[in-house]
């Protein structure tokens, strides 16, 4: 159940942005028709009957769509996209609590593994491992397992061991990737089903074509392509955050678990004594 929380979080976080979006656009077309109406009850009577020939012109051009019904313009495809931005930012949520120094090599896990390697409490320390594995602990382990064969056979057992899990991290990122690139060929493809439904109505009609049925056309084609880069660029910039925060928590986390088993190192317990 924990798992899907994110997603959850993500998906009431766009709609909460969507439904204020909305309310701000709704809030602009209100005053700008307040503002309208006040222009023309102080015009002069010879100006009326021009402003009202143009009024319906300008109430389309004035006309601005809520953030809902821009969506709806996008379609099937749209609405797909928008999905994949839910999964995206319950992915975004989800990394952010995971991909942390508190979670990957706590300072406090650190001190107490110290103090149980000094004492030789192997027992303790896989315990502690499995009841609160972390990236530091299962390196640790890796390397405490390998301690008959010697300090190299440990640190070699160890840097597989790291690699293992950040590329097994890196695996999880790397969906912020391909939702990154999946979202403007979505768009594109969005976009091109949207053209070549206008110019099938388009060749349909007979006689002259009303530019501005080819423009409404072309937006609504151009919706889904507007859709996509909205979540292509937020994603992939998170995916870059994510992905470098990673590999410098690992290489703060492998070096910690090193140090740790540095009492093992060949010469040390001589230097000691």
């Amino acid at each position: 159940m924990n798992r899907w929380k994110p997603y959850a979080m993500g998906l009431m976080i766009l709609l909460l942005a969507g439904v204020s979006l909305s309310h701000a656009q709704s809030k602009d077309a209100e005053e700008m028709e307040i503002g309208a109406v006040a222009v023309e009850e102080e015009a002069a009577p010879e100006q009326t009957a021009a402003l009202d020939d143009t009024a319906a012109d300008e109430g389309l051009l004035h006309e601005k769509m809520t953030m809902f019904q821009l969506i709806e313009k996008g379609g099937v495809v749209g609405g797909l996209i928008i999905l994949l931005s839910c999964i995206a930012l319950g992915l975004v949520i989800d990394y952010a609590l995971a991909i942390r120094r508190s979670k990957l090599a706590p300072a406090e896990d650190v001190a107490a593994f110290r103090e149980l390697v000094e004492k030789r409490d192997f027992t303790r320390i896989k315990e502690a491992a499995t009841t609160k594995p972390t990236f530091l602990s299962d390196v640790l382990v890796a390397g405490l397992d390998e301690l008959n064969l010697g300090y190299p056979a440990m640190i070699k057992a160890m840097e597989d061991t790291a690699e293992a899990q950040t590329a097994r991290m890196a695996r999880r990122i790397e969906h912020l990737n391909v939702i990154g690139n999946i979202s403007p060929m979505m768009g594109l493809l969005g976009t091109v089903i949207g053209m070549l439904r206008c110019f099938n109505e388009i060749s349909q009609v007979s006689g002259s074509i009303d530019p501005k049925l080819l423009a409404a056309g072309i937006f609504e084609a151009l919706v889904t392509t507007c859709l996509g880069l909205i979540v292509a660029i937020p994603t992939l910039y998170f995916y870059a955050i994510f992905r470098n925060r990673l590999d410098e928590l690992a290489g703060e986390a492998s070096v910690a678990a090193e140090q740790l088993i540095g009492v093992f190192k060949p010469g040390r317990s001589s230097e000691g004594t």
